[in-house]
């Protein structure tokens, strides 16, 4: 008995002193990411053609999605969220932790969080690229100049999308945490896809209207999440919505001072839209239509070829697109009663019924 006792306490002992203790969280293989955004967005942040507009919302990203792909095929061998957010003097980012293999990668980072732009074939280095949908039914049947053309591709401007790319990185193995640099040695920065453009035009009895609506051709509806460009052969329309100067609803136009506008003075309609590029072809006709909704329930559309305001100074430089033309929206046929979506009621009359119980 006292021998068997003995043999289990010199195996007990054996077996202690031959253990290794070691952390709950193996670090082998995992590194350290940091990504920079850029916010500066000409008319989002920066750049803004009128202080006094109204400017467009802008929302930093709360996630960013981080894969590491096969240089060959592009097919994503490893992924992670980025969810911690910071800021220093550089400006704010975001960082996290990626689990890989030693070997050879294509980094790609992008933004996940987005409402109208969509990432499809998400998994793809090569592939992964980034697009907006078409607009609601209910939103087409309410344009009179495009509503029966089912053909024509309408569709939402993009949110910003900020991606990050850097092909054939080393990725080492390592026992502990160790940092992926680009290859300047630097952190990653994660820089729009997107542009955004100021646009304006006059309007002459902006009074008689109710709303206003841009649809602008010739334009890109997707673009590379990889840095490759926009898709040259995805042609759209952009729909977007404008308003009168100082942000005021339609219909109800007043001056600076507060008093109402006198009918058939001119205003200013505005808004900035957002897109993946304009399509480059020479032969490519940039045409906008506005179309309107009148007081009086007739719609007023008018067409203009934009393709020159997009190589104006404004245009290169500050993504403005100042029109120099004056829209005018007829008077209401009868002045007498306003019609169409504000009908006029002369007086009320009383109406006596005798109701049964």
């Amino acid at each position: 008995m006292r021998r068997l006792f003995y043999i289990l306490t010199v195996v007990a002992l054996v077996l202690f002193a031959g253990c290794e203790r070691r952390p709950l969280l193996d670090m082998c293989n995992t590194h350290y990411v940091r990504v920079y955004i850029d916010e500066a967005l000409p008319n989002v942040t920066q750049g803004f053609y009128n202080e006094n507009y109204v400017k467009p919302q802008y929302r930093q990203p709360d996630v960013l999605r981080l894969i590491l792909a096969d240089p060959e095929t592009g097919e994503e061998r490893a992924v992670r969220f980025l969810r911690d957010m910071g800021k220093d003097e550089k400006g704010t980012y975001y960082e996290g932790w990626i689990v890989a293999d030693p070997g050879r990668y294509n980094l790609m980072v992008y933004n996940f969080d987005t409402e109208t732009t969509v990432v499809n074939s998400h998994n793809s280095y090569f592939n992964a690229k980034a697009t907006t949908n078409e607009i609601a039914s209910h939103l087409r049947s309410r344009i009179p100049s495009r509503g029966a053309n089912p053909d024509e591709k309408i569709v939402y401007d993009p949110d910003h999308l900020f991606a990050a790319t850097c092909g054939e990185i080393d990725v080492p193995y390592v026992e502990e945490v160790d940092t992926l640099l680009s290859h300047e040695g630097e952190y990653f920065i994660a820089q729009s896809i997107v542009k955004s453009y100021y646009l304006q035009v006059q309007v002459k009895g902006m009074e008689y209207a109710t709303s206003s609506v841009g649809l602008l051709s010739g334009m890109s509806g997707s673009a590379w999440v990889n840095g490759s460009g926009m898709d040259q052969n995805d042609n759209v329309t952009l729909y977007f919505e404008l308003q009168p100067e100082n942000g005021r609803a339609a219909g109800v136009v007043r001056s600076n001072e507060g008093a109402v506008k006198t009918p058939g003075e001119t205003v200013t309609i505005y808004t900035t839209f957002s897109t993946f590029g304009k399509l480059p072809d020479v032969e490519n006709q940039l045409e906008i239509t506005f179309d309107f909704l009148t007081i009086y329930g007739e719609p007023h559309s008018e067409t203009l070829n934009i393709t020159p305001t997009f190589s104006t100074q404004e245009a290169i430089e500050n993504q403005w697109l100042l029109l120099d033309h004056v829209i005018e929206i007829p008077e209401p046929p009868n002045k007498t009663g306003q019609g169409g979506l504000k009908p006029e009621v002369d007086e009320w009359g009383d109406v006596n019924v005798n109701i049964k119980i």
